[in-house]
């Protein structure tokens, strides 16, 4: 069976797209997270290549059936707001110490991209459509084998390298939800807007690609982030999280310097 995940909007779509990612960005910076504003500027280097050089150039599994403007800008752009946004929401949840963080910016994704979606719905500064898609049929099970695999390393990284000593099992579980949440977020906001066509196979996309698609890059985001997140860049104000398992060091050195002030 032909498994087709494709998009029909309109070119004022990406005229609020690019807005809500400049938004994002100077959030980022504001904030000092600057890792993570790195992080989402690798995405869009990845997505690029994966989504224009392998999937449009070699493979042709990438279709644009409809475009009022060259496809390389297009892809540029569609690359870059996707890759940013989402790589840099996970480096920002690996870095959030407390569940008011983690809701902050999951309320800016989540409420950003359905503003977006319905938005360009309702006004008509250009309603010029583009149509794209993606087969993905032979993609599944090696988007599934990347999943399971990536995820299988951080498991025996785990027991096997001191960098990761501290990766307990609620934070695995807590990684894969990350996974899930981010890519839900577009999943569903593309389907509230009837970005995403409403067809038969509409929340088979949204299931597989929820759970499965940035999944498959979320252990190696992971593996990356521990080994930069201690080269002196900034990565934000750190706090707690309100769970113990997931941040056992860091409980640490604060009751280190209690004792210490307290002497």
């Amino acid at each position: 069976m032909v498994n087709i995940v494709s998009r029909i909007f309109g070119v004022d779509f990406i005229y609020l797209d690019i807005l809500f990612c400049v938004i994002w960005m100077v959030i980022l910076l504001r904030k000092k997270y600057i890792l993570q504003w790195l992080f989402g500027m690798f995405g869009a280097c990845v997505v690029f290549f994966t989504d224009y050089v392998i999937w449009f150039k070699l493979k042709g599994t990438r279709m644009i059936y409809e475009l009022p403007f060259s496809e390389g800008p297009f892809l540029l752009y569609f690359s870059f707001t996707y890759g940013m946004i989402e790589f840099s929401y996970v480096a920002v949840m690996f870095s959030a110490k407390n569940w008011r963080k983690m809701l902050y910016w999951s309320l800016l994704l989540y409420g950003g991209w359905f503003a977006i979606g319905f938005l360009s719905q309702w006004i008509h500064w250009d309603d010029r459509v583009i149509s794209i898609a993606r087969e993905m049929t032979s993609a599944r099970w090696r988007q599934v084998g990347m999943a399971i695999g990536g995820y299988l390393l951080l498991i025996v990284l785990k027991y096997t390298w001191k960098p990761f000593k501290q990766l307990t099992w609620p934070k695995i579980g807590f990684l894969l939800f990350v996974g899930f949440l981010v890519h839900f977020a577009m999943e569903t906001t593309l389907l509230a807007a009837g970005i995403r066509p409403l067809d038969p196979g509409a929340f088979g996309v949204l299931a597989f690609n929820s759970l499965i698609e940035f999944n498959t890059g979320v252990p190696f985001l992971y593996f990356g982030w521990i080994l930069l997140k201690d080269w002196k860049i900034s990565t934000g104000k750190k706090d707690k999280l309100p769970i113990s398992e997931l941040d056992q060091d860091e409980e640490e050195d604060d009751s280190i310097t209690i004792n210490q002030s307290n002497t």
